[in-house]
Formats: C-alpha cells, structure tokens, sequence
C-alpha cells in the first residue's frame, strides 16, 4: 500500500506509484499542505510505473497554482529511466541529498 507522510516542508512517499495506487496518492497529496518551498522524498517507493510521472507533474502543477516550489529527492532509478525514455527527465526538479 502505498502512502505519503508529511514532516514539515517534506512529504516521504513510501509504497508503490502505480495505477493501482494512483487514485489513492493523489486524494492523499491533495489532503496535505502544499506551499512554500515542498520536497517529496520518493527514498521508500518501490515500484512504479508510467503513471508516477503522471502523478509528479500533477503534483508540479498543483504547487504552481498555490504559488509553492516542489523538488523531488531520491528519485528511483526505474522512475529516472522510464522519465528518461519519455523525455521528461529535465522537467523534474531534482534536489541532492
């Protein structure tokens, strides 16, 4: 199962980001507060597919209107690949930790 706990200006993104689990993440996300400068700590998701991309430009788009900034930490490797394939690997606001 996956799920978001937030700390702080942090979200920690355990589980899976799959279409099974898509609906579920982002009625999540849309819960938590978003504002200010927010960082996703994508360290504990295991696997994933098409849709996380889906999920994180969402996310993306949702901190631009709600004025927020959002970087991604951690991003998985599979994930890193799959943004890569699609192209799209430039549009993820990384942050290194």
């Amino acid at each position: 199962m996956a799920q978001i706990q937030q700390q702080g200006d942090r979200w920690l993104v355990s589980g899976d980001m799959t279409i099974a689990q898509v609906d579920a993440l982002l009625a999540e996300s849309r819960a938590l507060n978003m504002s200010g400068a927010l960082e996703i700590d994508l360290a504990n998701v295991q696997e994933v597919d098409t849709v996380a991309l889906s999920l994180i430009f969402e996310w993306l788009r949702h901190a631009q209107t709600g004025q927020a900034t959002l970087s991604i930490v951690n991003l998985p490797a599979n994930l890193a690949s799959l943004a890569t394939m699609y192209g799209v690997l430039d549009l993820i606001p990384q942050a290194s930790h």
